[in-house]
């Protein structure tokens, strides 16, 4: 009987463990968990030109890289050493801005549905070595997202 409970104990955790890894993944793939750190940076993005576009359509590495992130971002912020809304703005990362850009706007679909528009920036990019040589910021609202400088969530303590 005693080997009856621990193979159900073992059971049990490997169930919640599973339920748990698929539940925490469904819920950390949706725009509002990362607004819950992020709300500046979604404000800056919903007065941008890609509104409409999912916060992971841009910032995902897949999922064992985002995970590992996403883990690591958390216990940095509850351990007091990050402040999400003091990170980087994404403009000091131009080339993994252009990736970004480049995954959605330089694709074989585009292509065939716009070939001009595919063929120009082809040439362009040829002659600069990112998107923001020619556009000024990563898709956020750049006025809205400096913000985020002026007004933190969490308080600091020194």
């Amino acid at each position: 009987m005693g080997r009856f409970w621990v193979i159900l104990i073992v059971v049990i955790v490997l169930a919640l463990l599973v339920g748990g890894g698929v539940g925490g993944h469904h819920v950390s793939k949706q725009n509002d968990f990362c607004i819950a750190c992020h709300a500046y940076e979604k404000v800056s993005w919903d007065h941008g030109d890609h509104a409409f576009t999912n916060c992971l359509d841009c910032h995902t590495k897949g999922l064992v890289t985002d995970k590992v992130q996403g883990a690591r971002k958390v216990y940095l912020m509850f351990t007091g050493q990050n402040n999400p809304h003091n990170d980087p703005p994404s403009q000091l990362h131009p080339q993994k801005t252009s990736d970004n850009c480049a995954a959605c706007h330089m694709t074989s679909e585009v292509e065939a549905n716009d070939p001009a528009f595919f063929a120009q920036h082809t040439g362009m990019m040829e002659n600069f070595d990112t998107c923001q040589s020619c556009h000024d910021y990563s898709g956020h609202d750049p006025e809205l997202q400096a913000l985020r400088f002026e007004a933190p969530r969490f308080a600091q303590e020194d």
